[in-house]
């Protein structure tokens, strides 16, 4: 397996609106992919909507939705002005699905209960988040050397607002290490993983990640000043099953690496430096074990994947034989499905998602272990592989990639 731990080396902060007592914005985005549903401080949302509770307990912003326009963070819901002598606490969100749960007066943390992944990849939205606690006129940033409330006479800095990636980043490749494979791939499913859960925003600022020296390139982190900040996911329940589909892609036995679902679709004609939307998944942090088996042989029930199997992936694909120089489709011999209609192989997998984190999924054709989900002949109770072992590679890093250290480890 190759782990890449990487993350973002810049933050751009953007302020506005700098004079008078109104509440102003700056709005961070942690970087990530250039996929144009994946927001960083290239992209930055829309919209983002605003709570504030006042040190007395009281809400005192419910629900103001903030807008980019000309340049600018405008407050769509009207100017807010700051309080003379309270702090606010501010909450802030893009892209919530869920109920809002907002209890000042009880002085417990803010809640998204029932947040919901869609099926449609193309429906998943990048879910962030930004705290910023005790907030004053004048502060902008609470911290040492900020000014008081009785410094300031006409200006007041913006409320900087750090945005962090909720959910993980699923997408995949593959690879073929057999010249004397071909191999196609269609789809690709995720089986066995929850779709619905509670997330609670931190009680502490989501502040942006404070980086050091540079290092042979690669910039040294300060995680434990990102430590803290981080909300909570619960109560996940409603196990799924997640696919994408896409554009067949051939596979040759080479060891490149393809692209399934991390490259941009490019219709034919088009410039291949367009970009177009990308496939990657957005899916709830959790924790799943893999799929076994020796303990359930098959995983379709009643014409349908089980659910509570376990974890396992289904790759939609053709593989054949190639007897001569180069693939021949009438005369090479299928192994796996067909060009004509591919057939699905069952991978487990142990799943052990983080927010804010990509996982990079790469199939390797030639190499370890797939099963028929159908029917895992000859033996039913010790299923041996399909006849081509698949295995795939695990990489991790955050929503871009930087400069990062591989480090090799064995899948299986």
């Amino acid at each position: 397996m190759l782990l890449i731990a990487a993350s973002c080396t810049k933050n751009e902060v953007v302020e506005v609106n700098q004079d008078g007592n109104e509440i102003q914005y700056s709005v961070v985005a942690n970087k990530a992919t250039k996929a144009a549903d994946i927001y960083c401080n290239n992209n930055m949302p829309a919209s983002f909507t605003v709570y504030a509770e006042s040190n007395d307990h009281k809400t005192y912003i419910n629900g103001d939705v903030i807008s980019q326009q000309n340049g600018s963070w405008v407050n769509t819901s009207g100017i807010r002005f700051w309080p003379n002598e309270l702090s606010l606490d501010f909450y802030a969100f893009v892209n919530e699905n869920g109920t809002w749960g907002w209890h000042p007066e009880n002085e417990e943390p803010a809640t998204l209960t029932e947040f919901t992944v869609p099926f449609g990849v193309a429906d998943q939205k990048d879910f962030l988040y930004a705290v910023k606690m005790t907030q004053s006129k004048g502060m902008g940033t609470a911290g040492e050397g900020a000014e008081t409330s009785e410094s300031v006479t006409e200006t007041t800095k913006p409320v900087t607002l750090n945005f962090r990636h909720a959910l993980s980043q699923i997408v995949f490749n593959a690879k073929n290490t057999n010249p004397n494979l071909y191999v196609e791939i269609s789809e690709v499913s995720i089986v066995g993983v929850s779709s619905k859960g509670n997330f609670t925003f931190p009680i502490t600022d989501t502040d942006a990640k404070k980086y050091g020296a540079h290092n042979g390139g690669v910039t040294t982190i300060s995680d434990s000043d990102y430590a803290s900040g981080w909300g909570t996911w619960s109560s996940l329940i409603e196990s799924a099953m997640y696919s994408v589909g896409f554009t067949k892609v051939e596979v040759p036995g080479d060891s490149s690496v393809k692209d399934l679902t991390t490259a941009n679709d490019k219709p034919d004609g088009e410039d291949v430096t367009k970009e177009f939307s990308s496939k990657a998944m957005l899916l709830l942090p959790q924790t799943v074990a893999a799929w076994s088996p020796a303990e359930n042989p098959t995983v379709l029930e009643d014409g349908n994947y089980a659910k509570d199997k376990g974890a396992y992936f289904l790759v939609d694909c053709a593989i054949y034989n190639i007897a001569g120089d180069e693939f021949d489709p009438v005369n090479d011999t299928p192994l796996w499905g067909t060009t004509d209609a591919h057939k699905q192989a069952a991978i487990p997998v142990a799943i052990n998602w983080e927010q804010g984190k990509k996982y990079i999924y790469t199939f390797v054709f030639g190499e370890g272990g797939g099963y028929d989900p159908e029917n895992p002949d000859p033996d039913p109770d010790d299923p041996d592989p399909v006849l081509i072992p698949i295995t795939f590679e695990v990489t991790v890093d955050d929503f871009v990639e930087v400069p990062a250290q591989n480090i090799d480890m064995d899948v299986l």
